[in-house]
């Protein structure tokens, strides 16, 4: 249904480098067609999506309707498909689902109001001139010398083979292990183990996808560092009968190198 966005255009007519807004830049027709061509998919069409200028993709991956803010890091065979994201490393063969939330920046509470208006040091709205108070709102900037400054969010650290269900909420700083189930709704608030399946809010580790010596030897393997076709031949639905094979097969095959570049090589 996205074919008529890839479409070859009849002529070919020079770009002027596009400037950024808060850090992002508006996708066009010819950058949609550049990321396609290396190997990134998105659903949204030109003008429907910013890209953070800090932003960097292992082919193939997909970023599909992900409303991108601040740095972003996707590894290949991995994707995302709607909700906010912001600040995040998402290693390989990850799977974010729907109306998913990742770093949502928080509010000072030791402050004297939790307002954005104390810490942003910028005008919170964007508005005009002709209300009461405009001038001195547009000139208004915070006393705020006795703090270290406020720090909007840290990273959030996506290892392998993660899957993220249908609205999550993933706050800001934390890690989920190679593994990992986040199920549907939970609202995952510290570091996630790997192999650990979360429910709940705040969410809880419920059970392990499998065995203790079995998740060993999966870490252990790094196996995230074949293309799905260096695995032919290995029965990947039964990892506890496989799991001797796909040693073998990691031990005797080079990793897989995926092209990787940032969103600035194709500005």
């Amino acid at each position: 249904m996205f074919s008529r966005y890839f479409k070859r255009r009849k002529e070919v007519t020079p770009h002027p480098a596009p400037e950024p807004v808060l850090g992002r830049y508006l996708l066009t027709a010819d950058l949609k067609q550049k990321l396609h061509a290396r190997g990134v998919e998105t659903a949204h069409g030109p003008g429907a999506m910013w890209i953070p200028e800090e932003s960097v993709y292992e082919a193939p991956c997909s970023v599909k309707w992900m409303d991108l803010h601040g740095y972003l890091r996707m590894g290949c065979f991995s994707y995302g498909v709607t909700g906010y994201f912001n600040n995040i490393d998402v290693g390989r063969y990850t799977s974010i689902g729907e109306e998913v939330q990742m770093g949502r920046g928080d509010h000072s509470i030791n402050w004297l109001s939790t307002t954005p208006s104390f810490y942003l040091h910028e005008k919170l709205f964007d508005v005009g001139q002709s209300f009461t108070g405009a001038a001195e709102y547009d000139a208004y900037r915070p006393n705020t010398e006795g703090s270290q400054g406020f720090v909007m969010g840290s990273r959030i650290m996506i290892e392998n083979d993660v899957w993220i269900g249908h609205r999550a909420y993933i706050r800001q700083g934390v890690r989920i292990g190679t593994g990992a189930i986040i199920g549907a709704y939970a609202v995952v608030t510290r570091d996630v183990p790997p192999y650990a399946v979360m429910v709940g809010n705040p969410a809880r580790a419920v059970r392990y996808r499998f065995p203790e010596p079995l998740i060993t030897r999966l870490l252990a393997s790094r196996w995230w560092t074949l293309a799905p076709w260096q695995l032919t031949g290995i029965d990947v639905s039964r990892p506890e009968v496989s799991i001797d094979a796909l040693e073998r097969r990691v031990a005797e095959s080079e990793p897989f190198v995926p092209t990787t570049f940032a969103l600035a090589d194709l500005l």
